[in-house]
């Protein structure tokens, strides 16, 4: 039996943490309210952080580590945990925090106060001392576009300390609603990245207001905060890392060139000009290596005004409030991983049509953050779309095809999924003819294929693939079929079971194969079911990703997922042997086709010569592929470039 999701996540951001992370966990696991589970995100510390979070989480399963290669800051390390789980609420905890034993079942039942708290913070102290001094109280606007913390400083015994609401709430002890969480998201990003570690709480704040959402102060919340930093301390800053007083200049600025209200923008930079030209003369001065601020939001202006665009655009429709019980789990998630071709996504968009209730549109782009082009064409191309079905998620940068597939299957929410690549495009009613399967099948199953149209970029049809014969393969014909045909499973054709993908888990190892990998995995548990219908249209292009896979590094891939099938006993020894030769000489024949195509015959000699590779000298030539190696190896061979008939050479 499956576990229930725990109602609330405790996160974690670690770095260097060492000193106070042992305390911070034993006030967690204190809490009077105990259905939470704690992530604890690892920013790559130097010290033994992790040792000692491990050493907790060993006595008590609710803790989790998580062990981050680089250090992505606050707001990377928060949105790595936000991301990647569904609790209904969220408490950020920051790891020099020690919570009163009441303090999240008091935020929660304030939360429950009223449908538009986003948002719940406590009193925060400095010191455990009889009338210790205030560390914030939640947060207050000013007029020129900062906030500052409230009662800082101010001794307890001196204030009159009641519940309401406030202007923001400080990021280092707040309860987050789920709602509010995904509402704010910009981009897919619920905190802004390029903030880093400074005055995040100021922008998450100011978007919540523009939103609509409210933040409530409750005092008999309580925690113990020793804060070590002021803004506006200049001797304390004297000492800070270059690299965060130049952050806290560029900080100040995004924020002001993202939430400015449209309007009334004019008047907020107005207050804030004497301010700002006051830091840029001390910068000048005194501080010049912090001037490298300018120069960042310079180089990202257009990112930065993407950005302001999608904020203001989401804030002039004001509140939101939610409509009835939570939103179905959608029937179909179409993901559209895209990589810096706008005009190619725009088609791909376009091709989708109206949504309908039961699906949901994420697109997942790897284009660098100042690349300013795919957001604009998807902002232009989803405008029309119901809002609380589309999401668009411009993603950290480093990530390759394969963390972009995890990505998409890991924020989807629909039962099935598709995957349609920015290159490929749905057929006029192919969405319809999906759904229709996907509604009526009296034995719903986990994959379905359907047909698709084989086009080169500008959409002419080369040809058309149907599915090999209508009907459910059970998994060993499933599995017979997808490693003897290198061509069987066209991206954009099949359609998944979401789940049962997230638990085969694609294998990074396998790089630009990972996809026929899990299919191998996926039909070899759950059998396919074939659909006579062309749905989608796959497009054969130069720059396609799998043009650059007919070479040596794409045998060795190919043949380790052929290892890996022997090693796990899918099909018998003989058998895989026949399978592989079909499979490797239709692969190596279609990135010879795909070469004359593009007229390229020194590219189609060299791909020709994989079958010289000593790994693959033990194939036996299948008949099937026999008369086409044969007149491909004369021809290349032995003459000059003359146009090769298609209908003569392999499925590519």
């Amino acid at each position: 039996m499956v576990a229930p999701t725990p109602s609330v996540l405790l996160s974690i951001v670690t770095w260097n943490s060492a000193a106070s992370i042992e305390a911070c966990l034993a006030s967690l696991l204190a809490q009077t309210y105990t259905d939470f589970t704690v992530w604890v995100t690892d920013n790559a510390s130097a010290d033994d952080t992790c040792a000692r979070v491990a050493a907790v989480a060993a006595r008590d399963a609710r803790i989790q580590l998580y062990r981050l290669s680089a250090n992505t800051g606050f707001c990377g390390g928060h949105n790595y945990a936000l991301d990647r789980t569904r609790t209904e609420f969220v408490l950020l905890v920051n790891p020099d925090v020690e919570l009163a034993p009441d303090y999240l079942a008091r935020a929660l039942q304030a939360m429950r106060r009223d449908a538009r708290i986003g948002v719940v913070c406590g009193l925060l102290l400095q010191s455990h001392d009889a009338d210790p001094r205030i560390d914030s109280a939640g947060m207050q606007a000013l007029p020129d576009g900062r906030y500052c913390l409230r009662l800082y400083t101010r001794p307890l015994s001196t204030v009159d300390l009641q519940p309401g609401y406030v202007d923001g709430a400080d990021g280092a002890l707040p309860l987050l609603r789920r709602r509010y969480i995904d509402d704010l998201r910009v981009e897919g990003q619920f905190f802004d990245e390029r903030f880093f570690a400074h005055k995040e709480d100021w922008d998450v704040a100011w978007r919540g207001q523009l939103y609509g959402w409210r933040t409530w102060f409750e005092p008999g919340c309580r925690a113990l905060h020793p804060r070590v930093f002021r803004p506006g301390n200049l001797a304390l800053r004297q000492r800070l890392a270059g690299a965060i007083k130049a952050d806290a200049v560029k900080n100040q600025l995004l924020l002001l060139l993202k939430n400015a209200p449209a309007g009334r923008a004019w008047r907020t930079w107005l207050r804030a000009l004497p301010r700002q030209l006051a830091i840029f003369t001390y910068l000048l001065l005194r501080e010049p290596s912090s001037l490298r601020a300018y120069r960042y939001v310079w180089q990202h202006r257009r990112a930065v005004l993407a950005s302001r665009w999608l904020v203001q655009a989401r804030a002039r429709r004001g509140w939101q409030p939610a409509l009835g019980a939570p939103a179905p789990e959608p029937l179909l998630s179409i993901c559209v991983p895209t990589y810096r071709r706008p005009e190619l996504l725009a088609r791909a968009l376009r091709s989708v049509g109206p949504l309908p209730a039961e699906v949901e549109l994420l697109v997942s782009d790897n284009s660098p953050r100042d690349d300013w082009r795919n957001p604009l064409v998807a902002r232009y191309a989803l405008r029309r779309q119901p809002a609380a079905q589309v999401r668009y998620y411009h993603n950290a940068p480093g990530g390759n095809s394969t963390t972009n597939w995890q990505a998409c299957l890991r924020r989807a929410r629909g039962r099935y999924v598709l995957m349609l690549h920015d290159d490929d495009y749905l057929l006029p009613g192919g969405l319809q003819r999906i759904l229709q399967t996907l509604r009526h099948d009296p034995k719903p199953q986990a994959a379905y294929l359907f047909g698709v149209d084989i086009v080169d970029v500008g959409g002419r049809v080369l040809r058309r693939q149907p599915v090999p014969r209508a009907g459910y393969l059970p998994p060993a014909e499933a599995l017979q079929a997808v490693l003897t045909n290198s061509s069987l499973v066209r991206i954009p054709a099949l359609v998944a079971e979401r789940r049962a993908c997230l638990t085969l888990g694609l294998d990074p190892a396998q790089q630009g194969s990972d996809d026929t990998d899990l299919w191998m995995r996926l039909f070899a548990r759950h059998g396919l079911q074939c659909v006579p219908a062309r749905t989608a249209a796959y497009t054969i292009h130069p720059d396609a990703e799998t043009t650059s896979f007919f070479n040596e590094t794409g045998i060795g891939l190919l043949l380790r997922l052929f290892g890996k099938a022997e090693r796990l006993g899918l099909l018998p020894f003989e058998q895989l042997e026949q399978a592989q030769s079909k499979f490797l000489h239709q692969f190596i024949l279609a990135g010879v086709y795909r070469a004359l195509r593009q007229r390229d015959l020194p590219a189609a000699r060299q791909v020709l010569r994989l079958f010289e590779l000593p790994e693959l000298q033990h194939l036996a030539v299948p008949l099937r592929w026999l008369p086409a190696r044969l007149g491909l190896t004369l021809w290349l061979l032995g003459s000059e470039w003359l146009p090769a008939p298609p209908h003569q050479l392999p499925a590519s």
